[in-house]
């Protein structure tokens, strides 16, 4: 990604993790059938092509006959190679053209507001015994932090972005459910 330096993980950061993998697998991953397939195809031949030659260069160093290294090399650099467009990538995300952008964005958001309360409070390394004024701090720290218009470059432009759309809807729904009074409203 970025030559930026990060901040150690929190529980915070591993439940955001944890969200946009179950979204990325159950909501975003089907919209890019085609276009990881045709990925799929080219970093398959590009990974089999470097793959080979470090194999030929070894099998030629070696004066080994058959060329066991080339072949091998090239099925696991053509497998590593097809296995790169599954994961997740904020690249991806800024590189992805604006329909596909706006799709992901409007996923992650439904997404963000199906899930339990308990896992929304985890996003702001909060528990359920956490009252609003609680929530208000963690918001306010995670905005200043996750803004989009703060990131440095463009790759994390788009993390922050996709970070921000999430923790933003959580804080909404979480302030619904202090106002429906199915979370406590202030600490005893």
């Amino acid at each position: 990604m970025s030559d930026t330096p990060r901040p150690s993980r929190t529980p915070s950061d591993e439940a955001l993790r944890r969200f946009l993998r179950r979204t990325w697998k159950r909501d975003i991953a089907p919209i890019l059938r085609g276009r990881r397939a045709e990925q799929r195809r080219k970093t398959a031949r590009i990974g089999g092509r470097i793959a080979a030659t470090a194999g030929l260069a070894i099998d030629s160093l070696l004066h080994l006959r058959g060329r066991p290294f080339t072949r091998a090399f090239t099925v696991l650099g053509a497998t590593a190679g097809a296995i790169l467009p599954d994961a997740w990538d904020f690249r991806w995300f800024r590189k992805a053209d604006r329909a596909t952008r706006e799709e992901t964005t409007r996923r992650v958001q439904a997404a963000a507001e199906k899930l339990p309360e308990a896992d929304a409070l985890a996003l702001f390394g909060l528990d359920a015994g956490s009252d609003e004024e609680q929530l208000r701090r963690a918001w306010r720290a995670i905005s200043k932090r996750w803004h989009p218009d703060l990131a440095p470059d463009e790759d994390a432009r788009a993390e922050y972005h996709l970070r921000f759309v999430t923790y933003q809807t959580a804080y909404q729904r979480l302030r619904a459910a202090y106002a429906d009074g199915r979370l406590p409203r202030r600490s005893g």
